[in-house]
Protein backbone atom coordinates (compact mmCIF):
# COMPACT_ATOMS: atom_id res chain seq x y z
CA UNK A 1 0.00 0.00 0.00
CA UNK A 2 1.17 3.39 -1.11
CA UNK A 3 2.29 5.74 1.77
CA UNK A 4 -0.51 7.93 0.27
CA UNK A 5 -3.43 5.87 1.09
CA UNK A 6 -2.02 5.63 4.73
CA UNK A 7 -4.13 9.09 6.76
CA UNK A 8 -3.06 9.39 10.47
CA UNK A 9 -5.64 10.02 12.74
CA UNK A 10 -5.32 13.64 14.54
CA UNK A 11 -4.56 14.33 18.15
CA UNK A 12 -8.49 15.17 18.49
CA UNK A 13 -9.31 11.38 17.05
CA UNK A 14 -6.74 9.75 18.52
CA UNK A 15 -8.06 10.93 22.11
CA UNK A 16 -11.52 9.90 20.88
CA UNK A 17 -10.57 6.27 20.49
CA UNK A 18 -8.67 6.07 23.42
CA UNK A 19 -11.98 7.44 25.10
CA UNK A 20 -13.92 3.93 23.82
CA UNK A 21 -14.36 0.94 26.58
CA UNK A 22 -17.10 -1.42 27.18
CA UNK A 23 -18.86 1.01 28.76
CA UNK A 24 -17.88 3.93 26.28
CA UNK A 25 -19.04 3.86 22.54
CA UNK A 26 -17.36 5.92 20.25
CA UNK A 27 -19.58 7.31 17.62
CA UNK A 28 -22.29 9.52 17.07
CA UNK A 29 -25.64 9.25 15.37
CA UNK A 30 -27.66 11.06 12.59
CA UNK A 31 -31.01 10.21 11.94
CA UNK A 32 -32.69 11.60 8.90
CA UNK A 33 -36.50 11.46 9.08
CA UNK A 34 -38.11 11.12 5.50
CA UNK A 35 -41.49 11.33 4.54
CA UNK A 36 -43.21 9.10 2.29
CA UNK A 37 -43.71 5.82 1.08
CA UNK A 38 -41.03 3.63 2.91
CA UNK A 39 -37.71 3.48 1.32
CA UNK A 40 -35.58 -0.44 1.97
CA UNK A 41 -32.20 -0.59 2.94
CA UNK A 42 -31.41 -2.26 -1.08
CA UNK A 43 -32.17 1.09 -2.33
CA UNK A 44 -30.30 3.51 0.23
CA UNK A 45 -27.48 0.45 -0.55
CA UNK A 46 -27.70 1.76 -4.16
CA UNK A 47 -27.53 5.44 -3.89
CA UNK A 48 -24.56 5.65 -1.59
CA UNK A 49 -22.42 3.01 -4.00
CA UNK A 50 -23.19 6.08 -6.32
CA UNK A 51 -21.84 8.69 -4.56
CA UNK A 52 -19.24 6.69 -2.62
CA UNK A 53 -16.29 8.05 -4.69
CA UNK A 54 -16.83 12.15 -3.36
CA UNK A 55 -17.02 10.20 0.08
CA UNK A 56 -13.67 8.39 1.02
CA UNK A 57 -13.99 8.69 4.80
CA UNK A 58 -16.55 6.02 4.43
CA UNK A 59 -14.17 3.63 3.25
CA UNK A 60 -11.39 4.22 6.19
CA UNK A 61 -10.71 1.45 8.92
CA UNK A 62 -8.26 1.38 11.68
CA UNK A 63 -4.87 -0.04 11.02
CA UNK A 64 -1.67 0.68 12.40
CA UNK A 65 -0.89 0.47 16.41
CA UNK A 66 -2.00 1.30 19.49
CA UNK A 67 0.55 3.76 19.59
CA UNK A 68 -0.11 4.97 15.95
CA UNK A 69 -3.50 4.43 14.34
CA UNK A 70 -4.02 5.46 10.67
CA UNK A 71 -6.90 4.95 8.39
CA UNK A 72 -6.56 2.96 5.58
CA UNK A 73 -9.35 1.99 2.80
CA UNK A 74 -10.92 -1.24 3.02
CA UNK A 75 -10.90 -2.71 -0.68
CA UNK A 76 -13.18 -5.03 0.68
CA UNK A 77 -15.90 -2.87 1.86
CA UNK A 78 -19.35 -4.41 1.75
CA UNK A 79 -22.29 -2.30 1.94
CA UNK A 80 -24.88 -4.96 2.36
CA UNK A 81 -23.16 -5.44 6.03
CA UNK A 82 -23.17 -1.84 6.61
CA UNK A 83 -26.82 -0.50 5.03
CA UNK A 84 -29.18 -3.12 6.46
CA UNK A 85 -32.84 -3.02 6.75
CA UNK A 86 -33.76 -2.69 10.95
CA UNK A 87 -36.08 -6.18 12.16
CA UNK A 88 -39.42 -6.19 13.11
CA UNK A 89 -40.69 -3.08 11.69
CA UNK A 90 -42.22 -0.39 11.42
CA UNK A 91 -41.67 0.99 14.31
CA UNK A 92 -44.17 3.59 16.02
CA UNK A 93 -42.16 6.20 18.39
CA UNK A 94 -41.69 4.19 21.55
CA UNK A 95 -40.27 1.55 19.38
CA UNK A 96 -37.64 3.69 17.34
CA UNK A 97 -36.71 4.98 20.68
CA UNK A 98 -35.87 1.59 21.76
CA UNK A 99 -33.74 1.20 18.54
CA UNK A 100 -31.92 4.00 19.15
CA UNK A 101 -30.91 3.31 22.24
CA UNK A 102 -30.18 -0.02 21.98
CA UNK A 103 -27.80 0.83 18.35
CA UNK A 104 -26.43 3.34 20.36
CA UNK A 105 -25.04 1.19 22.98
CA UNK A 106 -23.34 -1.16 20.49
CA UNK A 107 -19.96 -0.64 19.44
CA UNK A 108 -18.94 -0.23 15.70
CA UNK A 109 -16.82 -3.19 14.45
CA UNK A 110 -13.05 -2.04 14.19
CA UNK A 111 -12.23 -4.32 12.14
CA UNK A 112 -14.85 -2.66 9.54
CA UNK A 113 -15.10 1.29 8.24
CA UNK A 114 -16.54 2.58 11.57
CA UNK A 115 -19.85 2.84 10.11
CA UNK A 116 -23.35 1.55 10.05
CA UNK A 117 -27.06 2.49 8.74
CA UNK A 118 -30.40 0.81 9.80
CA UNK A 119 -33.20 1.88 7.27
CA UNK A 120 -36.11 1.46 9.98
CA UNK A 121 -40.10 1.83 8.38
CA UNK A 122 -42.27 3.97 10.54
CA UNK A 123 -45.56 3.06 11.92
CA UNK A 124 -47.26 6.09 10.82
CA UNK A 125 -45.55 6.65 7.51
CA UNK A 126 -41.65 7.15 6.34
CA UNK A 127 -38.73 6.00 6.93
CA UNK A 128 -35.67 6.59 9.90
CA UNK A 129 -32.18 6.36 8.76
CA UNK A 130 -30.29 5.67 11.96
CA UNK A 131 -26.86 6.35 10.95
CA UNK A 132 -24.43 5.85 13.03
CA UNK A 133 -20.36 6.84 12.41
CA UNK A 134 -17.11 6.74 14.40
CA UNK A 135 -16.65 10.29 16.40
CA UNK A 136 -12.55 9.82 15.19
CA UNK A 137 -14.23 9.58 11.81
CA UNK A 138 -16.66 12.31 11.82
CA UNK A 139 -17.61 15.17 14.09
CA UNK A 140 -21.27 16.70 13.79
CA UNK A 141 -19.95 18.88 10.86
CA UNK A 142 -18.68 16.49 8.77
CA UNK A 143 -21.58 14.29 9.02
CA UNK A 144 -23.85 17.13 7.81
CA UNK A 145 -21.10 16.82 4.39
CA UNK A 146 -21.40 13.41 4.47
CA UNK A 147 -25.33 13.15 4.75
CA UNK A 148 -25.13 15.22 1.75
CA UNK A 149 -22.58 14.10 -0.30
CA UNK A 150 -24.33 10.14 -0.02
CA UNK A 151 -27.43 10.52 0.92
CA UNK A 152 -29.26 14.28 -0.05
CA UNK A 153 -30.83 15.13 -3.43
CA UNK A 154 -29.45 18.71 -3.03
CA UNK A 155 -25.93 19.23 -3.06
CA UNK A 156 -24.91 21.35 -0.22
CA UNK A 157 -20.85 21.34 -1.06
CA UNK A 158 -21.82 24.80 -3.10
CA UNK A 159 -24.41 25.77 -0.10
CA UNK A 160 -21.33 26.21 2.16
CA UNK A 161 -24.13 23.73 4.72
CA UNK A 162 -21.76 22.45 7.75
CA UNK A 163 -18.34 23.31 6.67
CA UNK A 164 -15.96 25.61 7.75
CA UNK A 165 -15.81 29.22 5.17
CA UNK A 166 -11.93 28.97 5.31
CA UNK A 167 -9.75 32.27 6.19
CA UNK A 168 -7.35 33.87 3.59
CA UNK A 169 -3.96 34.80 4.22
CA UNK A 170 -3.61 37.71 7.27
CA UNK A 171 -1.40 40.72 6.55
CA UNK A 172 1.98 40.87 8.62
CA UNK A 173 0.34 44.09 10.66
CA UNK A 174 -3.25 41.48 11.57
CA UNK A 175 -0.42 38.95 12.26
CA UNK A 176 0.89 40.93 15.23
CA UNK A 177 -1.91 42.20 16.31
CA UNK A 178 -3.30 38.86 16.99
CA UNK A 179 -0.20 37.53 18.55
CA UNK A 180 -0.52 40.47 20.85
CA UNK A 181 -4.26 39.75 21.35
CA UNK A 182 -3.88 36.34 21.98
CA UNK A 183 -0.78 37.40 25.12
CA UNK A 184 -3.51 39.61 25.84
CA UNK A 185 -6.06 37.14 26.77
CA UNK A 186 -3.71 34.35 27.60
CA UNK A 187 -4.53 34.44 31.49
CA UNK A 188 -8.01 34.81 31.37
CA UNK A 189 -8.40 31.51 29.28
CA UNK A 190 -6.49 29.89 31.38
CA UNK A 191 -8.79 31.03 34.26
CA UNK A 192 -11.83 30.54 32.76
CA UNK A 193 -11.40 27.38 31.40
CA UNK A 194 -9.61 25.62 34.63
CA UNK A 195 -12.21 26.96 37.40
CA UNK A 196 -14.25 24.08 38.74
CA UNK A 197 -17.75 24.34 39.30
CA UNK A 198 -19.76 22.41 42.15
CA UNK A 199 -18.37 20.15 44.18
CA UNK A 200 -21.07 17.44 42.56
CA UNK A 201 -22.82 16.65 39.18
CA UNK A 202 -26.00 15.61 39.74
CA UNK A 203 -25.02 13.22 36.26
CA UNK A 204 -21.75 12.16 37.75
CA UNK A 205 -21.34 7.92 38.65
CA UNK A 206 -20.53 4.82 37.32
CA UNK A 207 -21.41 4.39 33.61
CA UNK A 208 -23.07 1.40 32.72
CA UNK A 209 -24.10 -0.52 29.25
CA UNK A 210 -27.68 0.61 28.78
CA UNK A 211 -28.71 4.18 27.30
CA UNK A 212 -31.93 5.89 26.82
CA UNK A 213 -32.35 8.32 24.21
CA UNK A 214 -34.99 10.98 23.97
CA UNK A 215 -35.53 13.49 20.70
CA UNK A 216 -37.68 17.09 20.51
CA UNK A 217 -38.41 19.00 17.57
CA UNK A 218 -38.50 22.53 18.35
CA UNK A 219 -39.72 25.38 15.75
CA UNK A 220 -36.58 26.80 14.17
CA UNK A 221 -38.09 29.57 13.35
CA UNK A 222 -40.24 30.59 15.98
CA UNK A 223 -36.70 30.65 18.36
CA UNK A 224 -35.02 32.80 15.25
CA UNK A 225 -37.23 35.41 15.55
CA UNK A 226 -36.92 35.28 19.30
CA UNK A 227 -33.20 35.11 19.75
CA UNK A 228 -32.89 38.05 16.94
CA UNK A 229 -35.42 40.01 18.62
CA UNK A 230 -33.66 39.95 21.66
CA UNK A 231 -30.29 40.31 19.85
CA UNK A 232 -29.29 36.93 20.60
CA UNK A 233 -28.34 34.06 18.53
CA UNK A 234 -30.19 30.76 18.04
CA UNK A 235 -27.23 28.82 19.58
CA UNK A 236 -28.02 31.16 22.56
CA UNK A 237 -31.67 30.02 22.28
CA UNK A 238 -30.68 26.50 22.28
CA UNK A 239 -28.80 27.19 25.49
CA UNK A 240 -31.37 29.37 27.07
CA UNK A 241 -33.83 26.47 26.11
CA UNK A 242 -31.78 23.35 27.92
CA UNK A 243 -30.85 25.70 31.08
CA UNK A 244 -35.14 25.73 31.75
CA UNK A 245 -35.19 21.97 30.79
CA UNK A 246 -32.26 21.41 33.02
CA UNK A 247 -33.96 23.17 36.11
CA UNK A 248 -37.32 21.29 35.60
CA UNK A 249 -35.48 18.10 35.72
CA UNK A 250 -33.66 19.01 38.98
CA UNK A 251 -36.34 20.35 39.86
CA UNK A 252 -38.44 17.01 39.73
CA UNK A 253 -35.69 14.95 41.42
CA UNK A 254 -36.38 17.75 44.23
CA UNK A 255 -32.20 18.93 44.07
CA UNK A 256 -31.01 22.42 44.55
CA UNK A 257 -31.06 24.39 41.42
CA UNK A 258 -27.47 25.78 41.04
CA UNK A 259 -25.84 26.91 38.13
CA UNK A 260 -24.32 24.15 35.89
CA UNK A 261 -21.22 24.71 33.57
CA UNK A 262 -21.43 23.18 30.04
CA UNK A 263 -19.11 22.56 27.70
CA UNK A 264 -19.72 23.93 24.30
CA UNK A 265 -17.45 21.99 21.30
CA UNK A 266 -16.04 24.56 18.30
CA UNK A 267 -15.19 23.54 15.12
CA UNK A 268 -11.70 24.96 14.45
CA UNK A 269 -11.25 26.15 10.48
CA UNK A 270 -8.93 23.06 9.04
CA UNK A 271 -6.60 23.42 6.07
CA UNK A 272 -8.01 19.98 4.41
CA UNK A 273 -11.89 18.99 6.11
CA UNK A 274 -11.16 15.47 4.94
CA UNK A 275 -7.94 15.07 7.61
CA UNK A 276 -9.83 14.31 10.19
CA UNK A 277 -11.77 16.57 13.88
CA UNK A 278 -10.07 19.60 14.38
CA UNK A 279 -11.78 20.82 17.85
CA UNK A 280 -12.01 22.89 20.56
CA UNK A 281 -14.86 24.18 23.13
CA UNK A 282 -15.21 26.46 26.12
CA UNK A 283 -17.03 26.12 29.03
CA UNK A 284 -19.44 28.37 30.44
CA UNK A 285 -21.38 28.30 33.45
CA UNK A 286 -25.59 28.06 32.39
CA UNK A 287 -27.58 30.16 34.01
CA UNK A 288 -30.19 27.35 35.21
CA UNK A 289 -31.51 29.30 38.70
CA UNK A 290 -33.19 32.00 36.42
CA UNK A 291 -36.30 31.48 36.03
CA UNK A 292 -37.47 34.41 33.46
CA UNK A 293 -37.02 32.65 29.84
CA UNK A 294 -35.93 36.13 28.31
CA UNK A 295 -33.52 37.02 31.43
CA UNK A 296 -32.26 33.20 30.92
CA UNK A 297 -31.44 34.20 27.11
CA UNK A 298 -29.69 37.86 27.65
CA UNK A 299 -27.57 36.07 30.63
CA UNK A 300 -26.62 33.41 27.83
CA UNK A 301 -25.76 35.46 24.86
CA UNK A 302 -23.94 38.33 27.46
CA UNK A 303 -22.06 34.75 28.20
CA UNK A 304 -21.56 33.47 25.06
CA UNK A 305 -20.08 36.73 23.55
CA UNK A 306 -17.61 37.51 26.00
CA UNK A 307 -15.84 34.11 25.23
CA UNK A 308 -15.78 34.40 21.37
CA UNK A 309 -14.89 38.19 21.63
CA UNK A 310 -11.95 36.86 23.51
CA UNK A 311 -11.49 33.79 20.86
CA UNK A 312 -11.38 31.27 23.79
CA UNK A 313 -11.47 28.20 21.94
CA UNK A 314 -8.70 28.90 19.26
CA UNK A 315 -6.26 30.03 22.06
CA UNK A 316 -7.14 27.09 24.36
CA UNK A 317 -6.51 24.94 21.36
CA UNK A 318 -3.36 26.98 20.48
CA UNK A 319 -2.24 26.51 24.45
CA UNK A 320 -2.99 23.18 24.66
CA UNK A 321 -0.80 21.99 21.37
CA UNK A 322 2.07 24.14 22.67
CA UNK A 323 1.71 22.14 25.98
CA UNK A 324 2.30 19.31 23.90
CA UNK A 325 4.89 20.20 22.14
CA UNK A 326 7.01 21.30 25.50
CA UNK A 327 5.61 18.89 27.68
CA UNK A 328 3.26 16.15 27.26
CA UNK A 329 3.05 14.82 30.36
CA UNK A 330 1.94 18.07 31.47
CA UNK A 331 -0.75 18.55 28.86
CA UNK A 332 -1.97 14.85 29.63
CA UNK A 333 -2.35 16.66 33.43
CA UNK A 334 -4.68 19.75 31.54
CA UNK A 335 -6.71 17.18 29.64
CA UNK A 336 -7.88 14.82 32.84
CA UNK A 337 -8.54 18.38 34.87
CA UNK A 338 -10.80 19.30 31.92
CA UNK A 339 -12.63 16.30 31.77
CA UNK A 340 -14.07 15.97 35.39
CA UNK A 341 -17.26 16.48 36.24
CA UNK A 342 -16.27 19.74 38.38
CA UNK A 343 -14.34 21.24 35.52
CA UNK A 344 -17.93 20.68 32.97
CA UNK A 345 -21.55 18.80 33.97
CA UNK A 346 -22.85 18.50 30.68
CA UNK A 347 -21.22 18.78 26.51
CA UNK A 348 -23.34 20.11 24.49
CA UNK A 349 -23.39 20.65 20.82
CA UNK A 350 -25.70 22.52 18.00
CA UNK A 351 -24.84 21.95 14.62
CA UNK A 352 -26.66 24.11 11.61
CA UNK A 353 -27.88 21.69 8.83
CA UNK A 354 -30.02 22.67 5.34
CA UNK A 355 -31.71 25.67 5.10
CA UNK A 356 -32.95 24.93 2.37
CA UNK A 357 -35.43 21.21 1.49
CA UNK A 358 -33.73 18.32 0.70
CA UNK A 359 -35.03 14.33 0.12
CA UNK A 360 -33.32 11.09 -0.08
CA UNK A 361 -34.90 8.84 -3.03
CA UNK A 362 -37.64 11.63 -3.44
CA UNK A 363 -38.60 11.80 -0.20
CA UNK A 364 -38.68 14.87 1.40
CA UNK A 365 -35.97 15.20 5.31
CA UNK A 366 -38.34 16.27 7.05
CA UNK A 367 -36.10 16.65 10.54
CA UNK A 368 -32.86 14.98 11.81
CA UNK A 369 -32.38 13.82 15.04
CA UNK A 370 -28.89 13.75 16.38
CA UNK A 371 -26.84 11.71 19.11
CA UNK A 372 -23.91 12.17 20.78
CA UNK A 373 -22.15 9.81 23.40
CA UNK A 374 -21.90 10.44 26.90
CA UNK A 375 -18.41 9.74 28.98
CA UNK A 376 -17.07 9.35 32.17
CA UNK A 377 -18.46 11.41 35.04
CA UNK A 378 -21.04 12.81 32.30
CA UNK A 379 -24.01 10.58 32.01
CA UNK A 380 -26.26 13.20 30.14
CA UNK A 381 -25.12 14.42 26.73
CA UNK A 382 -27.45 17.20 24.61
CA UNK A 383 -26.96 17.58 21.17
CA UNK A 384 -29.45 19.71 18.28
CA UNK A 385 -29.55 19.51 14.64
CA UNK A 386 -31.42 21.92 12.25
CA UNK A 387 -32.89 21.17 8.85
CA UNK A 388 -34.91 24.13 7.33
CA UNK A 389 -37.63 25.52 10.17
CA UNK A 390 -37.08 22.64 12.46
CA UNK A 391 -34.70 22.06 15.24
CA UNK A 392 -34.27 19.03 16.84
CA UNK A 393 -33.06 17.97 20.22
CA UNK A 394 -31.28 14.77 20.88
CA UNK A 395 -30.58 13.18 24.10
CA UNK A 396 -28.77 10.67 25.19
CA UNK A 397 -28.18 9.48 29.13
CA UNK A 398 -27.20 6.49 31.14
CA UNK A 399 -31.09 5.59 32.75
CA UNK A 400 -29.37 4.41 35.92
CA UNK A 401 -27.74 7.69 36.47
CA UNK A 402 -30.15 10.25 35.21
CA UNK A 403 -33.78 8.40 35.23
CA UNK A 404 -36.81 10.11 34.18
CA UNK A 405 -35.56 11.61 30.90
CA UNK A 406 -39.20 12.41 29.59
CA UNK A 407 -39.37 14.89 32.14
CA UNK A 408 -36.30 16.18 30.51
CA UNK A 409 -37.39 16.04 26.85
CA UNK A 410 -40.98 17.40 28.16
CA UNK A 411 -39.05 20.44 29.91
CA UNK A 412 -37.05 21.21 26.47
CA UNK A 413 -40.45 21.16 24.63
CA UNK A 414 -42.42 23.20 27.04
CA UNK A 415 -39.24 26.19 28.22
CA UNK A 416 -38.82 26.46 23.74
CA UNK A 417 -42.77 27.81 23.70
CA UNK A 418 -42.41 29.53 26.82
CA UNK A 419 -39.23 31.38 25.10
CA UNK A 420 -40.82 32.25 21.71
CA UNK A 421 -44.44 33.47 23.76
CA UNK A 422 -42.23 35.69 26.38
CA UNK A 423 -40.42 37.35 23.29
CA UNK A 424 -44.09 37.49 21.26
CA UNK A 425 -45.34 39.12 24.27
CA UNK A 426 -42.94 41.29 25.70
CA UNK A 427 -44.35 44.87 25.86
CA UNK A 428 -41.11 46.09 24.18
CA UNK A 429 -41.64 43.83 21.53
CA UNK A 430 -45.50 44.95 21.25
CA UNK A 431 -44.34 48.19 21.12
CA UNK A 432 -42.09 47.67 18.64
CA UNK A 433 -44.41 45.64 16.45
CA UNK A 434 -46.87 48.40 16.29
CA UNK A 435 -44.60 51.09 15.29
Amino acid sequence: MAPTDRVPLSDEDRAILDLECPTVVGHVLHMAMLRGDPVEAAAVRGRIAERLPAAPELRYRLAGTPDEPVWVPDPGLDLAVHVVDAPDGPYDDAGLRALVADRFARHLDRDRPLWSMDVAPLAGGGTALVWRVHHALADGATMTRLSHTVLYDEDAVGSGAGRDTGTAASPPATVRADHERRRAHLMGVIEREFTVGPAHSPFDGALSTHRDVAFVDTDLAALHAAARWAGATVNDAFLAVLAGGLRRWIDHHAGTVTDLRVRVPVSLPREDPSQGNRDSAFDLPLPVHVTDPLERLRSVHELTTRRKDARDAALLDDLLHRLAEVSPPLRHVCDRLRATARAFTVSVSNVPGPRTPVAVLGRRVRATWPLAEIGFHHALRVTAASMVDVLSFGVTVDPGLVPDLDVLADGLRAEAALLVAACQTSPDNRAATSR
